[in-house]
């Protein structure tokens, strides 16, 4: 379902639900206690299981409800990038929802939709509080209850549904955590649940630095300065190694890297203008211009860094955006090339670990999508995957985080992949991303060694 459909739906007989929450105007631009108040409609429905908060309706006598009169005529205060940074400070674990602005049926007039995820595998709490003191508490769980209203639990009920709904996410984890046990695998924890690693942030912040040091100089409109959109994958070894030397290390990424798909990522190119060097602690590769100045796609200007203690950081081009012919740059994002490309970078870095000698190490994975907004979910890259609807997205940025143990690997790839990803296609329309769509797409990419 497009989320035009799935807007007129829910906008076609405006009701408070418990999955469905409705507020006649918020002044988060100005009022704290307004901002809090909002956290917590979040962190209630994310508890219960996903759902939506609707901006701009009021309630009548008659409990019908119908376009606020005393909402602002300017809605310029709900972006995306204001509703998660409510969500940065008040809400704990992180979470990405979609903000949407939509014309009301039947006026000119319209509201806010914000989407709001569930699947969460710990209750979502209030990682601060309103000035008020009484909007919002620290750490606190809020749920939805009848009403509906968003309250604290009140009963051994509530607990019990909060509950019951943490374990229907965790299921296929617990699943994993036996199968691995009796493996003789110590299986990991999400990385959700785990605090920000400095040293992992450290390193994408250079990294990124770095990058922009590498393409301020070239021309405007140049494809390596990845101008319609770009990913970051960044991923930290857990574990005992001992600490290469940069000609080792070296010598381990390039014979490390297996090429499952014609261009892998962290590809050394060795004996080229291109091959790694040191720079500022960690090895650092970029395939800019040629030496004649010539462009090639977007999704081969890759940039890499590698430190000898196990962080590595690359940024690729989509390869949407100049790999698939007749296809407007910018426009598009294909329903199975992310899976392939993410899985594939992180079946590197579990390579490059184990050429490391850290085998039974963890492996720390972040992603992050840039311009994503405006983009629609196309199927060119298998061209057996159809797609019947239109799927787009209006969210500028995604990013996720998990954590996989190297001897899960490849195993435990598909699963990992789909936490990291699901929630990035639901952003497209509420597009559902098929698990056997993960498995047969990494199934086939690692079946070819080039």
């Amino acid at each position: 379902m497009s989320n035009e459909t799935q807007f007129e739906k829910l906008l076609s007989d405006v009701r408070e639900t418990l999955d469905i929450e409705v507020k006649e105007t918020l002044d988060i631009a100005g009022d704290p206690n307004h901002r809090a108040a909002l956290a917590k409609e979040i962190i209630a429905l994310a508890n219960h299981g996903g759902g939506f908060v609707i901006i701009g309706y009021e309630e009548k006598e008659d409990g019908d409800f119908v376009p606020s009169v005393n909402r602002k005529p300017s809605m310029m205060d709900w972006s995306t990038d204001k509703v998660q940074s409510i969500i940065s400070r008040y809400v704990d674990p992180h979470m990405q929802c979609s903000v949407t602005q939509t014309s009301i049926p039947n006026s000119e007039d319209r509201c806010v939709i914000i989407a709001v995820p569930g699947g969460h595998k710990v209750p979502v709490r209030a990682k601060s509080g309103s000035p008020d003191n009484k909007t919002l508490v620290p750490n606190r769980v809020y749920v939805r209850r009848p009403g509906p209203n968003s309250e604290e639990p009140q009963s051994t009920h509530d607990w019990d549904e909060l509950f019951s709904q943490i374990i229907r996410n965790r299921r296929e984890e617990l699943s994993e955590a036996f199968r691995s046990i009796l493996e003789g695998v110590v299986p990991v924890s999400s990385a959700t649940e785990e605090p920000a690693d400095e040293a992992l942030q450290k390193h994408i912040d250079q990294a990124r630095s770095r990058w922009h040091a590498r393409t301020s100089d070239l021309p405007d409109r140049h494809a390596a300065k990845l101008i319609y959109g770009y990913y970051d994958c960044a991923f930290q070894i857990l574990g005992n190694f001992d600490i290469p030397s940069f000609k080792e290390l070296r010598e381990i990424v390039q014979s490390s890297v297996r090429n499952h798909s014609g261009w892998p990522p962290f590809v050394s190119l060795a004996g080229s203008e291109y091959a790694p060097q040191i720079v500022d602690g960690s090895l650092e590769f970029w395939r800019g211009p040629n030496t004649d100045g010539a462009e090639h796609t977007p999704d081969h200007h890759d940039f890499w860094r590698i430190s000898p203690d196990g962080l590595l950081f690359i940024r690729r081009g989509y390869p949407e955006d100049g790999f698939f012919d007749g296809m407007e740059q910018g426009k598009y994002l294909d329903i199975s090339t992310p899976t392939r490309r993410v899985g594939e970078a992180i079946m590197e870095a579990a390579y490059i670990a184990r050429g490391l000698g850290a085998s039974k190490a963890n492996i720390k994975c972040e992603i992050h999508y840039f311009k994503l907004a405006g983009r629609e979910l196309v199927s060119k890259g298998n061209t057996n995957r159809m797609l019947f609807d239109e799927y787009k997205n209006r969210q500028d940025e995604y990013n996720s985080k998990s954590v996989v143990a190297v001897s899960q690997l490849p195993g435990s790839l598909p699963e990992v992949v789909y936490k990291l990803l699901a929630p990035l296609y639901q952003l497209f329309g509420f597009f559902s991303l098929p698990k056997r769509l993960v498995e047969e797409e990494l199934r086939d990419l690692l079946r070819y060694t080039h």
